[in-house]
């Protein structure tokens, strides 16, 4: 059965406080489940790319990790995200890179200030580096009004069963197969390993049970 459509853009103010209102123009990718939040304010400009995330070992559609990439989706045949399309402007200086990994119900992480942000840093043969403190703390002001606006759209469970889907069909199903298979023929010789110690137990106790060596079935 194909997903339902998503629903076109949305358009929504959110509360960043102590930053002020946050504009936000989010738009779902009916192909992969992203968000794409195009985001504006007095001093942050660009897109917050907002996909769920998932072990790869136990895709749960209910996930509510959250994965936010600084910057636009990538586009077809990139591999990295250090540089997207887009990214955040804070101040007018400063812009991310690279993304977030949160939990939605949490936004702001078990041990604050909350995760690393990083931006392209000029000075330093534009290698990634931190941002400042300030800058870090106005970042996770931002995420967390996203991601609690994430967890609240009404098609919160299309967008991560979207994802699901896309992630299983990118890594298909061969590697959970390989690993039944594998533990199916580790419990097969544990079985015979069994089996044959219970044989040899049975044996033992009978050697015991019989000291003249008679064999009670036999008489």
């Amino acid at each position: 059965m194909p997903d339902r459509q998503l629903p076109a853009t949305d358009t929504v103010t959110l509360p960043v406080a102590p930053y002020g209102d946050l504009r936000v123009l989010a738009k779902p990718n009916p192909a992969t489940g992203a968000l794409r939040c195009l985001v504006e304010s007095a001093t942050v400009t660009g897109i917050f790319t907002l996909e769920p995330h998932f072990d790869p070992d136990d895709i749960d559609p209910d996930t509510t990790q959250l994965k936010i990439h600084y910057g636009d989706e990538l586009p077809t045949g990139a591999h990295t995200g250090t540089y997207r399309p887009h990214r955040p402007l804070i101040s007018g200086a400063i812009q991310l890179v690279d993304h977030s990994l949160i939990d939605a119900r949490n936004p702001h992480g078990r041990t604050p200030p909350g995760p690393r942000i990083y931006h392209r840093d000029t000075t330093s043969g534009h290698r990634r580096a931190r941002v400042p403190e300030r800058v870090a703390r106005h970042v996770h002001a931002i995420i967390a009004a996203l991601a609690t606006y994430w967890l609240q759209r009404p098609d919160l469970d299309q967008l991560r069963h979207t994802a699901a889907r896309t992630l299983l069909k990118h890594t298909g199903l061969r590697r959970k197969q390989t690993i039944i298979a594998e533990l199916q023929a580790l419990i097969a010789a544990r079985q015979h390993e069994l089996d044959t110690h219970q044989a040899q137990l049975a044996r033992m106790t009978e050697l015991l049970a019989n000291p003249d060596g008679t064999n009670p079935a036999a008489a």
